[in-house]
């Protein structure tokens, strides 16, 4: 009872600073003059109903904090946990927050509102960090949660644009059809976390936070757990790996539009592998094509030396896409060849051709131009099928089997490269994706081993990685 009549004054300076904020209108506040810098985030110091209060349905929530406050964003940062129907109205004055609730509350529960990182003060604007207000319907606060992680599986990166979502753990359909009670979001370090759940198992999904937040397009990042989670009085560390099951594919223009027609054929048009005019005995030389293509036999494409004599031990491929043509030979360093495209060599399906013949000349790279690399592992072990990947920009340059504590590569173009690791479950030697349906089949996980290199070239370049999971 002592507690309640320090209280009441405050929730009464609250409410009249209030109320007198809304008469004169906001006015400007100017931080005082002098004296040390104001480092410290506001803190509460009065609510009405009170913090944790049980037993109640407020309609109306006042906060009062020590400290005039502004809120940034406050209708986007603001989570309410269950959700609820309508988006209650947010007022700020002066030192207060007013909440109006607009929707009936269900029985029994207990309600979290999350202002994140949205509340600062005035002066020097110091953000209360993740500032939450509790209150129940019924007679307790429930304390379960939840905490975990969600990383990207096919590049191993955090992606804090998504969120983690609970469905009820009875309902197979509901991440599918319905908008979830709860959800937290992915913070900078990739952790999400739930407080103040009921002691019941969920399903727990990663989503991008759109409108939706459903899994309603099969080309969205989306992960998910085997099993339904159990909610206990402890942290869970969790982990998920989100994975987008089908590539968006960007829509191209049509070449068989109406101007087209009229303006007559379109030439083909491609890029080259080819670096300038040097090539690596590494990969084959491809061109890629804007639009699918086939092979004229007619006028096929010639690989020669530089006195125009063809190379018999060459093969000329075009891929499943119909739109990637790869040349393979068995190359060796320091030759130079001819690469012959006549005009015609290529047609696509309204008989377009290439807008004249070319001739690609190029040389094979010199040895001295690739370094040696010697890496050292310890803890492959633990994986299943482990791939070494050097990646650059979250693409994948080369990538080794490992089946030995030491891995040999003898050529390899210099660079600075990020290392990872495959955990190829089907020991393809590829990242394969997963599947949510009928058939649930959880991603391969490409993990981070915290190392970067620095290839040399014409250099033995030697390394050290302790790989973790």
């Amino acid at each position: 009872m002592k507690q309640a009549s320090k209280l009441f004054p405050l929730i009464q300076i609250i409410c009249i600073g209030y109320l007198l904020q809304l008469a004169v209108g906001c006015a400007n506040i100017v931080p005082p003059a002098g004296g040390p810098r104001d480092t410290l985030a506001p803190y509460l110091i009065a609510a009405k109903p009170k913090d944790s209060a049980t037993n109640i349905q407020p309609k109306e929530i006042l906060i009062g904090f020590n400290e005039y406050i502004v809120a940034a964003d406050i209708q986007t940062n603001l989570i309410i946990s269950p959700t609820i129907k309508n988006t209650p109205l947010v007022d700020v004055r002066l030192n207060a927050l007013r909440i109006r609730i607009n929707d009936s509350l269900s029985a029994n529960t207990t309600y979290s509102l999350q202002f994140g990182n949205a509340i600062k003060d005035v002066n020097e604007g110091n953000i209360i960090q993740n500032f939450t207000y509790v209150f129940s319907t019924g007679d307790k606060i429930d304390t379960g949660r939840l905490v975990g992680y969600v990383r990207l599986a096919e590049t191993g990166m955090i992606d804090s644009t998504l969120i983690v979502v609970l469905q009820p753990a009875d309902n197979d359909t509901a991440i599918f059809k319905n908008k979830p009670n709860y959800y937290s979001r992915v913070n900078g370090k990739g952790q999400f976390e739930f407080k103040f759940l009921p002691f019941k198992p969920f399903k727990l999904f990663a989503i991008p936070n759109d409108y939706a937040k459903k899994y309603d397009d099969s080309t969205k990042l989306f992960a998910f757990t085997d099993q339904p989670i159990e909610v206990v009085n402890k942290i869970d560390t969790l982990q998920l790996y989100a994975f987008q099951a089908y590539k968006k594919i960007d829509k191209k223009k049509s070449t068989t539009n109406t101007s087209a027609k009229k303006a007559g054929p379109v030439n083909l048009k491609y890029t080259k592998s080819i670096d300038g005019t040097e090539h690596t005995i590494l990969k084959p030389i491809s061109l890629n094509f804007e639009t699918k293509i086939k092979l004229n036999d007619s006028f096929p494409i010639l690989l020669t030396d530089t006195l125009n004599k063809l190379i018999e031990d060459y093969s000329i491929q075009l891929d499943s896409t119909a739109q990637t043509i790869t040349i393979n030979h068995n190359w060796h360093h320091d030759e130079k060849f001819k690469l012959i495209i006549p005009q015609k060599s290529v047609t696509d399906s309204l008989q377009n051709t290439l807008a004249k013949s070319d001739t690609l000349k190029f040389s094979i790279k010199p040895a001295t131009a690739y370094g040696s690399v010697l890496i050292r592992t310890s803890g492959y072990q633990q994986f299943k099928h482990p791939v070494l990947l050097f990646t650059q920009d979250n693409t994948i340059k080369y990538s080794y089997p490992i089946t030995q504590s030491i891995v040999r590569i003898p050529l390899i173009l210099p660079g600075e490269f990020v290392v990872k690791i495959l955990e190829d479950d089907n020991n393809n030697g590829i990242w394969d994706t997963g599947v949510y349906g009928k058939i649930k089949k959880q991603p391969e996980k490409i993990i981070l081993t915290g190392t970067s290199i620095s290839i040399k070239a014409d250099w033995e370049n030697e390394f050290n990685i302790i790989l973790k999971k």
